[in-house]
């Protein structure tokens, strides 16, 4: 229920939830077509055209524009907030400490320009183009550093492990579209000159890619011909995914052989049966998975994968999940 000032408690849920998505480091998403969840853009906040459910609430919209790393998310929020603040006082009162909290200085310029013009139609005008224009120069200064980093990769000037990290920030935080961000990952998988090593980063970071990217990557690898470097690469697959499996099988629970044995604490077994999910797959640091102490977890030398030809279409949906 939304009060006469242009709050609500589902406001109030709206951001704490996406204070909580920006402390974890988890992405805005929204949803698409055919119920599939997309990275919120810069450009459905500055559309008018586009109903984006949470996202269209003045407190939710207020914390995007402060806390969002990356300064055309920040202004498209901030701009989309406006015509809340110039219809409520108490939303005018938030809109300002917003151009005060906010650490982007084009944000804080932007909002003030909109508050001084009374919010007008020519001040929501011109904010929008300069938006709008922020966020292609912006893309374009983030693909420009993707492309000197490509080189100086290729020319032995930069690491493997540099190149994957710096390709990942600059790919998220540049607010790349998602068919320009799923290109580029597969020119890298694909790339002759692309040192196998790098192949196998990208794939060790999978959790780090949008949904659309991670699938379009395990699809590609799955369908390539069985070259000595793609079926290192399918088995590498084949055992993150297998690792994924058994993350998500609930341990049977175990009781004492006799009744003369010391009964095991729940507490005990969880304590000693849980390991970093980055340690056992190389993935993102933020799962973790429970795992029995015997038998350890190995690499199989004869992967399922090499012998059936690749994932199932089931195997292949399960990692959208």
């Amino acid at each position: 229920m939304r009060s006469n000032h242009g709050i609500s408690y589902d406001g109030l849920k709206y951001a704490l939830n996406i204070k909580e998505s920006y402390q974890s480091g988890e992405p805005l998403t929204v949803m698409g077509a055919a119920k599939q969840q997309r990275l919120l853009m810069p450009e459905h906040l500055l559309s008018n055209d586009l109903a984006l459910m949470q996202y269209d609430d003045p407190l939710a919209l207020a914390v995007i524009a402060t806390k969002d790393p990356e300064s055309p998310m920040a202004l498209a929020a901030a701009i989309r907030m406006g015509p809340h603040a110039k219809c409520k006082e108490l939303i005018t009162g938030v809109f300002e400490v917003v151009s005060d909290a906010t650490k982007h200085e084009l944000v804080a310029d932007c909002a003030k320009l909109l508050t001084k013009n009374a919010f007008s139609p020519e001040a929501f005008h011109l904010v929008r183009t300069r938006a709008s224009n922020h966020v292609v120069e912006i893309r374009e200064a983030y693909r420009r550093a993707m492309g000197d980093n490509l080189r100086a990769l290729l020319d032995g000037k930069m690491a493997a492990r540099e190149f994957v990290e710096e390709f990942i920030e600059l790919a998220s935080n540049g607010n790349l579209r998602i068919d320009i961000y799923r290109r580029l990952v597969m020119k890298l998988m694909r790339s002759d000159a692309v040192r196998p090593s790098v192949k196998f980063m990208l794939l060790e970071r999978l959790d780090r890619f949008p949904q659309m990217v991670k699938l379009q990557i395990v699809s590609e690898v799955n369908s390539a011909p069985d070259t000595p470097e793609y079926q290192t690469l399918k088995q590498e697959l084949r055992w993150i995914y297998e690792t994924r499996q058994k993350s998500q099988t609930p341990q049977a629970p175990q009781t004492p052989i006799n009744a003369s044995a010391p009964r095991i604490k729940a507490a005990d077994l969880v304590g000693r049966s849980q390991i970093d999910f980055g340690a056992a797959a190389g993935m993102h640091q933020r799962n973790s998975i429970i795992k029995p102490a015997e038998p350890s977890l190995r690499r199989n030398t004869n992967p399922p994968i090499m012998s059936s030809g690749g994932f199932s279409s089931r195997e292949l949906s399960s990692w959208l999940n």
